[in-house]
């Protein structure tokens, strides 16, 4: 056998290999989230208004981790809602359901909650009544500050039909993928949050509350007043992603 024929196949498994080696590598990428929600709807005036907030001396106030500026989507009859908090301290859920885009009415009793420091879960209680296809609702979470008036906060969200379901998927961010490709914030985050708990974020999680904030931004039916505090909320989005409790 001559040298080039010798070098010549050695060159080959060494490019065999790179090949091999390349390929290992990006199937082993995990499809990380791609929340671009399309067709988005302007929250109502119930809504709208305000970013996050927070009780004073707080780096980072209450920030809830859905839609605001636009009506988020879910499928479920029973979702996951989060939220962040700086702190540990009891807060006050409270859920609603649009009679009209002019009324709305409150469904079940507000119900106080242990909220801790970090990310906080709350799947829709069972003594609230499943949400039904087609509705309109809007969860609040609410803080009292120590000598100040209460803090609250809400997000809209449809109940859209499950057509889109799938139980089946291999791994956690390929299910948070397919989720937020529908537009299904509030199950993306479920499974992104799936295994995660003592208030911290998982990588896909974060990944989504980033693109969260991409996609929640000022439009031109927020009023002057609002965009400030709405640009800070995505600031709070960002540094949320960021946060490695």
């Amino acid at each position: 056998m001559s040298d080039r024929t010798l070098r010549f196949g050695q060159n080959s498994r060494r490019f065999t290999s790179l090949v091999a080696a390349v390929f290992l590598l990006i199937t082993a990428v995990p499809a990380y989230a791609e929340y671009k929600p399309k067709n988005r709807k302007a929250a109502s005036e119930y809504t709208r208004g305000g970013g996050s907030r927070g009780c004073p001396g707080s780096e980072i106030p209450l920030t809830l981790l859905a839609p605001k500026t636009f009506v988020g989507k879910t499928a479920a009859k029973r979702p996951m809602l989060a939220w962040y908090m700086s702190d540990s301290q009891n807060v006050r859920f409270q859920l609603v359901e649009f009679i009209s885009e002019q009324e709305v009415k409150t469904i079940g009793k507000p119900k106080e909650i242990k909220a801790i420091a970090g990310i906080n879960k709350l799947k829709l209680p069972t003594d609230y009544p499943e949400l039904t296809v087609g509705k309109k609702y809007f969860w609040q979470i609410t803080l009292d500050c120590e000598g100040e008036d209460s803090i609250s906060s809400r997000a809209e969200f449809d109940v859209v039909p499950q057509s889109l379901a799938k139980t089946t998927f291999t791994t956690i961010p390929e299910s948070v993928k397919y989720y937020a490709q529908n537009d299904l914030w509030y199950e993306a985050l479920e499974e992104a949050l799936k295994k995660t708990g003592d208030g911290k974020l998982s990588q896909s999680g974060a990944i989504l509350v980033k693109q969260l904030a991409q996609s929640d931004m000022v439009t031109n039916k927020n009023k002057p007043d609002n965009i400030k505090l709405i640009e800070k909320r995505i600031e709070y989005l960002q540094k949320i992603s960021s946060i490695r409790l």
